[in-house]
Formats: structure tokens, sequence, C-alpha cells
């Protein structure tokens, strides 16, 4: 089997689904599915590909911000607005954090960090920049049994992606004084259905539709 398509609401312009399923699934998502196999031991691949897939999760969730959220405005904010708004934070099995300290988190401690500096932190003092050393840890884990030696399996993967309701995993951040976590698994099915109930949002698809009149 392979990459399962998302439903996308009825009415979505012909032009965003096409943007949606030839850029974000089939160059994206398509990609992440796979990923999610990993690792492989029988085969000789051990890496779990957990920052790999969060990156290309980054992208897309940067991407749509711009996009099918607004183009107007900072993208950090956009990133952020979008991640507070439409990711299912509804559907969470725990709701400790709330969605806009959520998406702040995702923004901050995950998403600048990994894509600008390998996942260190840093910050700047008189045009120079300096290494913060936080007083938490980070991690990226995946929702695998402790020393795993494979990935999830293809039928799991397609369940994640045919699900309408949010999978039996662990909470997509988990904040705690000394760590923060973020599931990978959790990240994927949230920005699937964050797309999901963007395509839903009437006035941002009128605007969407406009902003990709051009798109080939």
């Amino acid at each position: 089997m392979s990459y399962l398509r998302m439903t996308l609401n009825a009415s979505t312009p012909a032009v965003v689904r096409k943007f949606i399923e030839g850029t974000i699934e089939d160059l994206y998502f398509s990609d992440v599915h796979a990923m999610l196999r990993m690792p492989l031991a029988d085969k000789g691949i051990i890496a779990g590909q957990n920052f790999a897939i969060t990156q290309v999760l980054m992208a897309v969730t940067s991407s749509v911000s711009v996009t099918l959220y607004d183009s107007k405005g900072e993208s950090g904010d956009l990133f952020k607005e979008t991640v507070e708004k439409f990711f299912p934070w509804d559907e969470e099995p725990s709701k400790d954090v709330p969605p806009k300290a959520a998406a702040g988190i995702i923004y901050d401690v995950f998403r600048n960090p990994l894509t600008h500096a390998g996942g260190l932190f840093f910050d700047w003092r008189d045009d120079q920049r300096f290494l913060v050393q936080k007083s938490y840890y980070v991690k990226v884990k995946r929702w695998l049994p402790k020393n795993a030696t494979t990935g999830q399996t293809e039928e799991w993967i397609e369940s994640l992606e045919s699900s309408s309701v949010r999978p039996e995993m662990g909470p997509i951040l988990k904040v705690e004084k000394d760590k923060k976590v973020l599931l990978v698994e959790g990240l994927y099915w949230s920005v699937r259905r964050m797309i999901q109930r963007l395509t839903a949002d009437t006035d941002r698809m009128v605007k969407a539709k406009k902003l990709l009149a051009a798109y080939t």
C-alpha cells in the first residue's frame, strides 16, 4: 500500500486542491509516510528519522500558513497563528498547555532551532550571536516501544492517514519544568487535520484561491 490522501472540504477551490495534492501531499507527505516506516534494522537502516520528519512537517506548516491561512503578515506570526487556531487542540488527550502557548513553543523551541541552528538556542547581544543554555531539555520522539528496531507498520500509518478521529497515542506536546517533548506521529496527524480545517474556512479559501490563481 502507499500514502493515503486527505479528505478535503468538498468546496475546496480547484487551484487550492491542486496545490495541496500536487505539492503538500506528493512532495512532502508521501515522504513522511515512507519515513514513518523507519527504522528497519533488518535492512540495516537504524535511523528513526525523528528530526527529518519534523523538519518536513514544520516546512509544510510554514508553507500553509502563508498560503492557505493568510498571505499578509510576518511569517513567524502567521506560523504561530495557524498552529494556534487550526491544530486540533480540542482532540488532544491532554489539554495542559493552552493552544496559544503550545503554538509558541512549537515555533520557538522546535521549528526555529531545528531549522536555523541545528537544534541549538542562540540569542543576540551587540550584533553578536551567543549560545543560550536552557534549563530544560528538548526531545523529538516517536510513538514506538522503547528500543524498537522497526518503525510504524504500513497498516498503522494508513490508519492514521485515513482516520477522522485522533489515533490513540500520547500528546503532541508534553511540557514539564525540565523538558519539552514533541511527538512526531502526533505532529503528522495534527498538520493533516490543520489543512483539512483550513479548507473548510470559506473566507480563507477565497483568498487562497486568488493568491494561488497562477499556480501550475
